[in-house]
């Protein structure tokens, strides 16, 4: 939550020609409404489940390559990591939590923002699944276009299986 996930991928998409999908935006549309609507009334597991079925309902799509942002607890179900794995190469952006902090307003459109705590125990939470990523890319004090950079080099290197 934070790094640049669906900025830095519609760039890389544009970069490299590829058709961009932004997961967030899928289960919005397919649920006809916004994440902290569905988290309210349906909670984690249910959006969980919708964020699951709008990516493998992608697979069709993916054949020629994409670039797809994922929600950040995406990997946290490991199943669902190890099927993006053998499609693609998965990249973690990361930023140290106090430029997440600056980068992300409370404003209510992110359900699991919470307090300081709360987003310590939840980066801690989803760790294990971010670190079974290819690479790992630090967005903390980096523009835009230098992370869309970085991403566009490491995405043209096949991951190591």
């Amino acid at each position: 939550m934070g790094c640049g996930k669906s900025s830095v991928g519609r760039l890389v998409a544009a970069r490299l020609g590829l058709p961009f999908f932004d997961l967030d935006e899928r289960v919005v549309a397919d649920a006809g409404a916004a994440v902290s609507r569905i988290f309210s009334l349906e909670g984690e597991p249910a959006f969980r489940a919708r964020e699951r079925a709008a990516l493998i309902a992608l697979a069709p799509e993916l054949s020629a390559g994409a670039v797809i942002a994922t929600g950040g607890g995406t990997t946290s179900d490991p199943d669902l990591g190890a099927w993006m794995s053998k499609r693609g190469t998965l990249i973690w952006l990361d930023a140290r939590l106090e430029e997440i902090d600056n980068r992300v307003v409370s404003d209510g459109s992110r359900p699991l923002f919470g307090d300081r705590a709360a987003r310590e125990r939840l980066y801690e939470d989803r760790r294990p699944g971010y670190e079974r990523s290819h690479h790992r890319i630090d967005t903390t004090d980096r523009t835009l276009d230098e992370v869309v950079q970085l991403v566009a080099t490491v995405v043209l290197v096949p991951p190591e299986k």
